[in-house]
């Protein structure tokens, strides 16, 4: 009897554990950030677990792209809109900080999206003024490395960051 009183409240609690949802990190940064060198405070303070990113990424920090059959790939040229690729290199301005970010299949993780925008203030002698945005629904698992963290972001459906049903 005594088996049962213990166990009926160490299942409850564990029920409304797995009903609580995951905490979801927004993660929203100007790349390159503020300070020469470093990462921004919001990518420097990223920890495992559920992230809703939303990156804008100057086109000196312009990142790479590797494709389904790992042949790497750049945004030179790139037209304004929606950009398709299998997993992003984004450099965050410092050496301290590896970004790799898995987008997915488009189907299956509709919030994840990387674009070439149109930024007017960015046209140069060398630029036709755009920015690259980065942004979606990901899990987030650091792996260390000497002096530094890399992160690998692996795609989650929309509903995982809130979006949708």
């Amino acid at each position: 009897m005594r088996f049962v009183a213990l166990c009926i409240p160490v299942v409850a609690f564990c029920r409304v554990a797995a009903a609580e949802p995951q905490k979801v990190q927004e993660i929203v940064a100007d790349l390159p950030g503020p300070v020469e060198f470093e990462a921004p405070e919001t990518l420097q303070a990223m920890e495992e677990g559920v992230v809703l990113l939303d990156l804008s990424i100057a086109p000196d920090l312009e990142p790479s792209l590797i494709n389904a059959d790992g042949s790497a790939a750049g945004l030179e040229g790139c037209e304004f809109g929606a950009v398709e690729t299998d997993t992003v290199m984004v450099e965050t301005g410092s050496n301290h900080v590896i970004l790799e970010v898995l987008m997915g299949d488009p189907d299956a993780h509709a919030a994840n999206l990387l674009s070439c925008n149109y930024a007017p203030a960015l046209i140069s002698d060398d630029g036709f003024g755009h920015m690259t945005r980065l942004k979606g629904c990901f899990m987030a698992h650091s792996i260390s490395i000497p002096t530094a963290v890399h992160w690998r972001l692996h795609p989650l459906p929309a509903a995982a960051c809130g979006f949708g049903d």
